[in-house]
């Protein structure tokens, strides 16, 4: 059976819904640093930054959402992305890491999340929308294989995926960035085993299905790519 929370249902994004999405997770992050001195500068240039941002991995990516039933406003969401390995990530931006430190050998699938958070104003149900969100972003990576998931993390997140038992490798320091300290990380698709498998039960749908034919479609597409350049 696959859990629904009440009040609220799960989808994915449209592109024409991204502008929604970059909004609701500024917004979002305003009011759980309590910003108040966050101007409507300081909110442009982070807009328009995220936007830029997500244009370019909007097409390899499927954004998970929670939304509201009564006015289908966004609650939570989180993004998973199958990597080119060519197209700069933005953990290789903020930590200067070099895409060769990142491929590693005997990896064939590589991943990036982000656009994680769930709004403060969800009162019950937090723990079950949290590993909905996570099962629905990791069940492609973890299906696949040989798998490699890559992100700039709020600690406090490592932390929680840790008590989940998802273990992570830290890539190199933290830094601040949008107002938390933050973590160049990667997770192993196997290290997801325990998570997915405890999970599966009351996490999992047909949906999950159709977004690994979507994934492998992906993979597919990449390698005739390369084997024609």
């Amino acid at each position: 059976m696959n859990w629904t929370p009440e009040n609220y249902y799960f989808t994915k994004l449209n592109s024409a819904e991204l502008p929604e999405l970059i909004h609701f997770y500024l917004v979002t992050v305003q009011e759980h640093y309590k910003l108040d001195e966050y101007s409507e500068e300081d909110y442009d240039n982070d807009y328009n930054s995220l936007i830029g941002e997500d244009s370019i991995f909007f097409d390899r990516s499927i954004y998970y959402v929670l939304r509201n039933k009564i006015n289908n406003a966004i609650h939570a969401s989180i993004r998973i992305t199958y990597w080119d390995k060519e197209t700069s990530l933005p953990i290789q931006k903020l930590f200067d890491i070099k895409t060769e430190d990142l491929l590693i050998p005997k990896v064939d699938n590589f991943w990036h999340i982000g656009r994680f958070v769930i709004s403060g104003k969800i009162i019950g149900n937090r723990i079950n929308i949290l590993k909905k969100m996570l099962f629905d972003a990791f069940y492609g990576p973890y299906s696949l294989g040989s798998g490699l998931i890559i992100a700039e993390c709020d600690r406090k997140v490592v932390n929680t995926l840790r008590k989940l038992e998802i273990e992570s490798y830290q890539l190199g320091d933290a830094i601040i960035y949008f107002y938390s300290e933050t973590l160049p990380i990667y997770i192993k698709s196997q290290w997801l085993e325990t998570f997915i498998q405890k999970n599966k039960l009351s996490h999992c749908s047909t949906e999950n299905d159709k977004d690994i034919q979507k994934f492998i479609a992906m993979s597919k597409e990449m390698l005739f790519g390369s084997k024609n350049n």
